[in-house]
């Protein structure tokens, strides 16, 4: 292949510029092209509803957003199992109730901030967003002692608008893929088939912890119980997104 050098002194200055601009674009773009010759487009944020694995592990996951009855008997049959979890958690609701934001974090759970409302560019701009989620987190941060970097919309709905706001105050968003619908009170049994019946490798568990899921306490224990039977391990998410790729579908 011939080699061919471009003799700049043979050239007009005015025309020495305008070469050496194309020059330092066309190598600016080349330097941006991937292998495959595409551009690279940045991906949009998501929210993690699984992770991608085939192993048998799920993540445990409670949402607190009121209410004081439910989350002590939740936190004992926890500790009777010898079993972690995640609890996502109002910033109103630990403010309210320190003393048992502090038992979570004490007994080894892992603590994320629940949003409990709808976010739509209707009732929330960017910045205002961001400044409520920040708040959140410090409010959270103060009652529990732990600075929480998961979060999730209890409401299940979710947009761009509330990921990038998200993301630009150090969360990552975590969803869920499989329902208990304990929050509807559908009596023990149903809570229990809902989740055994249902789970996957890598799926994160719903479950509530709330004043209204009053039949999650006694549910707990087989709902544990049912999935262990079934040869999977219960994490924390944190720890299930260590063994998968956390992905939304």
């Amino acid at each position: 292949m011939k080699t061919y050098f471009l003799d700049l002194s043979k050239i007009k200055k005015p025309m020495q510029a305008v070469l050496l601009v194309g020059l330092t674009a066309f190598i600016f773009t080349v330097a941006l092209v991937q292998p495959d010759g595409i551009l690279p487009v940045h991906a949009k944020h998501q929210a993690i509803c699984k992770a991608k694995t085939s192993h048998k592990v799920v993540a445990l996951t409670f949402n607190i957003n009121w209410g004081g009855k439910v989350p002590g008997p939740v936190l004992d049959t926890l500790k009777t199992q010898n079993q972690q979890a995640t609890f996502f958690i109002s910033s109103a609701w630990a403010q309210k109730y320190p003393q048992l934001a502090r038992r979570i974090a004490a007994e080894g759970h892992e603590i994320g901030s629940s949003l409990d409302r709808q976010v739509t560019p209707d009732n929330s701009t960017a910045a205002e967003l961001n400044e409520e989620l920040l708040t959140m987190k410090e409010v959270t941060c103060q009652a529990s002692g732990v600075t929480p970097t998961l979060l999730r919309i209890s409401h299940g709905e979710w947009n761009e608008l509330f990921l990038s706001a998200a993301a630009e105050a150090g969360y990552t968003v975590v969803q869920w893929n499989l329902n208990s619908m304990d929050i509807q009170t559908p009596g023990k049994d149903n809570i229990v088939n809902n989740v055994v019946k249902g789970v996957q490798p890598g799926s994160i568990i719903l479950m509530n912890a709330s004043d209204t899921a009053s039949q999650t306490p006694g549910a707990l224990s087989d709902v544990i119980a049912g999935l262990r039977a079934e040869g999977y391990e219960l994490v924390t998410v944190s720890s299930l997104l260590k063994i998968g790729q956390g992905v939304t579908d």
